[in-house]
């Protein structure tokens, strides 16, 4: 390309980076539109749009903005023939449009990154619903076994997952987790279909049955057929998994198939001015896993929120001097909950009604004749589909960890409950060692390799009332509530020898990488800036030190 050309083009990319933020507008704009509307009308502006937006930033090399764009328009252009599917994507298009309006914000713009393509596209995908949905759980409870005859992988396999926490226990064939079946629990099973002696449809019949029985099941396999796949699904298997196997992304689908980063008890705030119908929903939707604040003014609903936190609003249509649809209006017009579900009971079931829910950005219209099993089951789908998209929107797309702000939130809160409960905070800062040089001789999607791999080994390592986010970089937090600092150091030292034995693949080569680490504990500080600071400071003379080496603030 000659310079004069590249210079052009230059002005191009600096011209649009200019405009991001207007044409990102107009994208807003015509998405409301068709979201409130359904009309054919209106999807297909928008889908025009998105379209010649994809086109442009394409050309000028901002791949990850193109290949986001290009999935918005995969989702919206069917909808134009078929408009019923629309309302199904609604939820899709909102991460997307929302992930767009972050990255707007930042500086430099991830989304126009020259010639980077995103690997994290997939994760803002609609979570697939299942029939058999799990309660949240801790990765400690779930046993895993390995079905694989090679038994050099499966080794390899079944050292890295143990690495990251999980119990799992290996069989050489199918008979012999059938003769240990009955008597041993396993939550999923890892049935590897290469290289065996049995015939295609005897492995899928297998997991079909291992279905049957309530075990999850992963398929490993190097094929990527159309009917290998078909079959899975039909034995409802849970997850087909192509070979070379990343343990990585072995350890991410675990983690999203047994909801690992789903909390739990839910939080449900009622709002209806009759107080017998709140007492009525609150013993309703009440149990183990469900807390409920029932309030039945408007006007207090705002204080309530000062201390109570919910997963869902569930809000009566009709209440004196004011409405649910001013109410739902109220709280969108607060980012903090923009993906917080919100749902009305009514007796008002005319068509009119639901659609100034859908305009005020509400979600749900349930009827108060509605059988309460089924009422519970829509709140409960409700919630665990809230809590996905938050969930997305608050962490770091590549790794999985929470983002910069949401730890530093994470902290700031963190330090705030030790002053006032006087428990110790711990921050530990880490940083991986020799970065750089690992992009430079490896590439960059093997460095993403060894971030998602670090991400990955923190939260697999911390409690449940713990925090793990990317601070920047190479760069990772760990905010440990009410920990002690020795206790934390030896944990710390624990990571950093399970993640030096992770083998990295990149072409033809294999490396291992390491960090440091600086430690330090909230007795000595009472602002978060000096507190991340001290726990800088050690993080530095660790790498000053030597690296790879976890070393208290002094």
């Amino acid at each position: 390309m000659s310079s004069k050309l590249e210079q052009k083009l230059a002005e191009f990319r600096v011209s649009f980076a200019a405009e991001f933020e207007d044409k990102i507008a107009v994208l807003i704009k015509l998405w409301s539109q068709a979201r409130t509307s359904h009309s054919v009308e209106a999807i297909k502006q928008f889908r025009f749009e998105v379209h010649s937006l994809k086109g442009s930033s394409g050309t000028l090399s901002f791949t990850t903005l193109s290949d986001r764009l290009g999935m918005i328009e995969e989702e919206v252009a069917p909808c134009e023939e078929q408009i019923g599917q629309f309302k199904n994507i609604i939820p899709f298009i909102d991460r997307h449009i929302k992930s767009m309006i972050e990255a707007a914000g930042k500086n430099p713009n991830p989304l126009l990154e020259i010639g980077k393509t995103s690997n994290s596209l997939g994760e803002l995908r609609e979570p697939q619903k299942k029939s058999d949905e799990h309660d949240a759980q801790s990765y400690r409870d779930i046993r895993i076994a390995l079905v694989d005859d090679n038994e050099t992988t499966s080794a390899v396999h079944s050292k890295l997952l143990a690495g990251f926490g999980f119990s799992i226990e290996h069989f050489n064939s199918i008979e012999e987790l059938e003769a240990v079946f009955s008597e041993q629990k396993f939550n999923l099973v890892l049935l590897d279909i290469d290289d065996t002696n049995y015939h295609s449809d005897e492995i899928f019949a297998y997991a079909s049955k291992l279905r049957a029985y309530d075990t999850d099941v992963f398929l490993l396999s190097s094929s990527s057929s159309f009917e290998n796949r078909l079959a899975a699904v039909r034995a409802r298997v849970n997850e087909y998994i192509l070979k070379p196997l990343s343990i990585t992304t072995l350890v991410s689908k675990i983690r999203k198939n047994f909801k690992l980063d789903l909390t739990r008890p839910y939080r449900i705030l009622l709002l209806d001015d009759q107080a017998s119908v709140g007492i009525f929903y609150k013993s309703l939707l009440e149990d183990e896993h469900v807390e409920v604040l029932a309030i039945h003014s408007a006007e207090s609903i705002m204080t309530e929120l000062d201390a109570f936190h919910p997963d869902v609003f569930l809000l009566d249509m009709h209440m004196p001097n004011i409405n649910g649809l001013e109410i739902a209006r109220i709280l969108r017009q607060q980012s903090k909950y923009d993906y917080v579900p919100i749902i009305f009971l009514t007796a008002d079931e005319d068509i009119n009604t639901k659609l100034d829910v859908l305009e005020c950005g509400a979600d749900d219209v349930i009827p108060k004749n509605t059988p309460p099993n089924l009422i519970v089951r829509q709140v409960d789908s409700r919630i665990q589909r809230g809590q996905e998209i938050r969930y997305l929107a608050s962490r770091d797309s590549l790794t999985g960890v929470l983002n910069h702000g949401q730890i530093m939130d994470a902290a700031a809160h963190s330090l705030r409950l030790a002053a006032r409960q006087h428990n110790p905070t711990v921050v530990v800062m880490i940083d991986l060692d020799h970065f750089k040089e690992v992009n430079d001789k490896y590439g960059h999607v093997a460095g993403d390799k060894v971030l998602i791999a670090l991400g990955q080994l923190l939260l697999q390592s911390v409690r449940d009332t713990d925090y793990v986010g990317r601070y920047g970089g190479e760069e990772f937090m760990v905010v440990f509530s009410d920990s002690n600092a020795a206790i934390i150091e030896a944990k710390m030292n624990s990571i950093l020898s399970a993640f030096s034995q992770i083998n990295f693949t990149a072409t033809e080569n294999t490396f291992n990488c390491s960090f440091s680490a600086g430690i330090s504990t909230s007795t000595r500080h009472e602002k978060l800036s000096e507190f991340i600071s001290s726990a800088d400071g050690a993080l530095y003379r660790a790498k000053n030190a030597g690296r790879s080496q976890i070393l208290m603030a002094l």
